[in-house]
């Protein structure tokens, strides 16, 4: 495994280290460790269709807040959420070329730079003298990626599968009212499978084989889904990029590979990004294209956490869901649903002890909290980090359906 000599920014001189627990993990805002750590990689946080060009919106990720807006050249930039003059929110003013000007007083920032460009009411050289912050953004398979970290971005984590146009691909994206650590955790349990998610029909896991690699943790279980082996393998990509492959159930032409990202919004909740495509349909059948998009849905984000919380206060529950499926309607909505369930039922990880009872089927979680144990005490302690990369291909059935 190859080390990053890039260290942290958290160093210290005291003779010891910080000793690093299971809560560093859960609190992501900008003064916790976990957060530094995480904003040291990529990270998505919008749908490129949702920033318009010639609009700024807020945008709040990792407990913290920023104004994203794109340009008129079409290039989305990510700044610093305040004007320097009187603080003013920058995501409701107003876009003139790759220029925000701020609604109170007009004073406007060039969205490269952050430089002050022109103060209506003020003489030069003020402007001059102010500067607010930017961050590096990058478009990718339809997502804004920002890098919120210090000193120069890492290299750009790509996935080339992923890249083809070949197939039909589907971007979806949810807010759930859970840690993102849980649907970490969540995304190499897969002995939660067989019985939370009855309608995959999966096996009860004999055997979980968990393998450390270049990248992060690769996980198979075989024979669990009882027909190829990439439906019984998961891969997850360090710090929190997840890629699994979705059964197709009765359709072959169903089955698809997935690219995942799960991202704090604040200690409490998540955004997910999930990027499909679906090599084994013809992507220019109109009817192939309905089904995908009925199965997995794109439903209006919070839609998923009320049914969530419907069933939490006894409104709903699994079995009237299971014995009348139009109350949720798609083999991918009603997967969300479940697993939004029994995460929103953890609570508010990031504040409570975590009194549990580990098992064999859970080795995959075992080996990932040690993989980020020894990764934050490196990045906490301003210690060389490991250097993760995804190698350029992962689904041979991908690559060759």
């Amino acid at each position: 495994m190859a080390i990053n000599e890039q260290t942290s920014p958290i160093g210290h001189n005291r003779g010891e280290d910080i000793e690093i627990t299971y809560h560093d993990f859960l609190r992501t805002g900008p003064d916790t460790i976990g957060g530094r750590y995480l904003r040291s990689f990529w990270q998505p946080i919008m749908r490129s269709e949702d920033i318009e060009k010639g609009r700024a919106k807020p945008v709040r990720i990792m407990s913290e807040d920023f104004a994203i807006f794109r340009g008129g050249s079409g290039k989305v930039y990510v700044i610093e959420p305040r004007c320097a003059h009187r603080g003013a929110k920058l995501s409701v003013g107003w876009v003139e070329g790759d220029e925000i000007k701020c609604a109170y007083h007009g004073w406007y920032y060039n969205g490269e730079t952050g430089q002050c460009t022109k103060q209506p009411a003020e003489p030069r050289p003020f402007c001059d003298k102010v500067r607010i912050r930017t961050y590096p953004v990058r478009e990718y398979l339809g997502l804004v990626f920002a890098y919120l970290g210090e000193g120069q971005p890492p290299e750009f984590p790509r996935a080339p599968e992923f890249e083809t146009d070949k197939y039909f691909a589907w971007l979806t994206t949810d807010i759930w009212p859970a840690n993102y650590w849980a649907q970490l955790e969540n995304s190499i349990d897969y002995a939660h499978t067989e019985f939370l998610h009855w309608h995959f029909h999966f096996k009860t896991p004999e055997r979980i084989n968990v393998e450390e690699t270049e990248y992060g943790v690769k996980v198979f279980v075989p024979g669990l889904s009882d027909t190829a082996d990439h439906y019984d393998t998961m891969y997850l990509t360090m710090p929190n990029t997840h890629e699994w492959a979705g059964p197709p159930g009765k359709d072959p032409s169903m089955g698809n590979f997935a690219r995942s990202w799960r991202i704090p919004l604040d200690d409490e909740h998540h955004i997910r990004f999930d990027y499909r495509v679906y090599p084994f349909g013809d992507k220019n059948d109109p009817a192939f294209r309905e089904k995908v998009v009925g199965r997995t849905g794109m439903r209006p984000i919070g839609q998923t956490a009320q049914i969530a919380d419907d069933i939490l206060a006894g409104k709903l529950d699994f079995k009237s869901i299971k014995e009348n499926p139009e109350l949720v309607p798609g083999m991918g909505f009603l997967t969300t649903v479940q697993d939004c369930v029994v995460q929103a039922s953890l609570g508010p990880m990031a504040t409570r002890e975590h009194k549990e009872m580990l098992g064999q089927t859970d080795l995959a979680i075992a080996h990932l909290r040690r993989m980020w144990k020894q990764e934050l005490t490196a990045f906490a302690n301003g210690k060389p980090l490991r250097d993760w990369k995804r190698p350029k291909s992962l689904w041979s059935a991908l690559d060759n359906p």
